[in-house]
């Protein structure tokens, strides 16, 4: 984890202008808030990970350039892959809120990857010199949630489904509808995509192959 400090060079700070938790706030107005909030400023390898350990876990991340895979981690070792984090273009966003003290997180970066922890209650917790400030923040949190809200509810939509079958035509239809297309990429490796499904990954193989041979679908690695 670096100094926050180098979120202040210009290259991190066009980055955080574009930045939908920020946005319509001045290049002062954000030093204000980092100076306050002093987050952790985390650059990530490709496939390099950070833990988040129990007992630290109340966190908000903001992802500022690059896409990561977030997970938790139970007690065995087996990762539950909750979401995969798409920077669009130079732009991120209010991606994950860890608040779970019994739960370790596991964050991983699928290409060159930088983003931010900060303690919410930088936020929550008024402060008069950067009240305004504050006030922008949560206003544009608040927005962001509809977002965070969708992206859970497909989640437990494809869940939900009581077959491997089911779960998996569920979440290629979700992706079909986004895409406005019968024809897209998956953001997922086979093996984070049974994860995220909670089934085994031989399992759902097997099913991939059977809709393929069946004609219902046809893929190339992700596509």
């Amino acid at each position: 984890m670096n100094d926050y400090h180098e979120l202040l060079q210009e290259e991190n700070m066009e980055l955080l202008r574009a930045n939908p938790l920020l946005k319509g706030l001045a290049d002062d107005e954000i030093a204000a808030f980092l100076q306050h909030a002093a987050p952790d400023y985390i650059e990530l390898e490709p496939e390099h990970s950070i833990t988040v350990l129990r007992g630290s876990a109340r966190k908000i991340g903001l992802v500022i350039k690059g896409d990561v895979t977030v997970c938790t981690v139970d007690y065995s070792g087996a990762r539950t892959v909750l979401n995969v984090l798409h920077d669009p273009g130079p732009i991120g966003g209010m991606q994950f809120m860890i608040d779970r003290y019994n739960i370790v997180y596991e964050i991983t970066a699928n290409n060159a990857a930088r983003l931010i922890m900060l303690d919410p209650d930088t936020l929550l917790n008024a402060n008069s010199e950067i009240l305004l400030i504050q006030h922008r923040i949560l206003v544009n949190t608040m927005h962001s949630q509809r977002d965070l809200f969708l992206r859970v509810s497909e989640h437990l939509l494809c869940l939900s489904q009581k077959s491997i079958r089911g779960k998996l035509l569920r979440y290629l239809q979700l992706k079909s509808e986004t895409a406005q297309s019968y024809e897209f990429d998956i953001p997922l490796s086979r093996e984070d995509l049974a994860a995220y499904l909670a089934v085994d990954r031989a399992s759902l193989s097997r099913s991939l192959g059977e809709l393929k041979q069946e004609g219902v679908i046809e893929f190339r690695k992700n596509h």
